[in-house]
């Protein structure tokens, strides 16, 4: 049964339930209430999304914009005053635990005069997969946002490493997700009609995580894992994923060095797991 963090749409009512949440668990639980505020008004009102200008609207794009503080640490071009401040306690206790980008200078001494908005990174990118669309195998919702992504290089360059990727519709379920045959399916045909996760999902997020595990086999011991895992991790480095790494960087131009470093990221992102807020990729 879907229940939304706020019932009511309210932004102040969602970062007052949020408070004492880590960083991940906010981000997270703001995806999962567009995806769910969303589908309980295309359920009860026939709707494909709210009309603009409406409160769940509103809601919405609050919590996108809530999203992209926490995952670009900087304040989006857009944002209001009234929504800085609304959020602003969240941030606050968040602040007390990790270094957010620029955060901390913007919110720690807010005076409303003095708020305006900033210009300096585009939003990321939460791309939300629903159970229904892996139970009846559709990957066309999915298929195209990610293909947007390299539309052009300056669009690829633009999200490198700033999109991630979220199951929703799972949260009651005892089992993994990459234990799941469906969810494994799902991402299997996903991955041959788009292979670049490497270059475009963040490394401080579990959603690269979770695509990887659904290429290992499941229900293993830890000795067979420590056995099994590092050869079949290999093959699908080798074979598919740092092969389409390249395309992409070779499109966007990146240099030899950048390319070097990105390797080194995601390496250290498989072995050690996700890596710093503080620690940013260089484009």
């Amino acid at each position: 049964m879907i229940s939304l963090v706020s019932p009511e749409y309210s932004l102040e009512i969602f970062c007052h339930r949020m408070l004492g949440k880590d960083l991940v668990a906010v981000r997270d639980a703001a995806c999962a209430e567009i995806y769910y505020a969303r589908r309980v008004h295309r359920e009860t009102t026939k709707d494909q999304d709210f009309r603009k200008g409406s409160r769940g609207r509103i809601y919405c794009e609050n919590l996108q914009q809530l999203i992209s503080l926490l995952m670009n640490g900087s304040v989006p071009a857009d944002a209001s005053p009234e929504f800085l401040f609304t959020v602003q306690p969240l941030i606050l206790q968040l602040l007390q635990k990790w270094e957010i980008g620029n955060l901390r200078s913007v919110f720690a001494n807010m005076r409303q005069e003095e708020v305006g908005p900033s210009s300096e990174l585009v939003d990321p990118l939460c791309v939300v997969v629903s159970r229904r669309d892996v139970e009846t195998g559709d990957l066309s919702s999915t298929l195209s946002v990610l293909r947007k992504l390299t539309e052009s290089p300056g669009t690829a360059r633009t999200f490198f490493e700033r999109v991630d990727i979220a199951f929703h519709g799972y949260d009651h379920i005892s089992q993994e997700l990459f234990e799941i045959p469906e969810v494994r399916n799902f991402v299997f045909h996903l991955d041959e009609q788009f292979p670049f996760w490497l270059f475009f999902l963040s490394k401080h997020y579990l959603g690269l995580q979770c695509l990887l595990f659904c290429f290992l086999p499941p229900f293993l011991t830890e000795e067979a894992r420590s056995r099994i895992f590092p050869e079949r991790i290999d093959q699908l480095l080798t074979n598919r994923w740092f092969p389409a790494m390249n395309h992409i960087c070779e499109f966007v131009g990146f240099s030899g060095l950048q390319i070097e470093q990105l390797t080194d990221r995601v390496l250290a992102y498989i072995t050690k797991g996700r890596l710093p807020f503080n620690e940013k990729p260089s484009v």
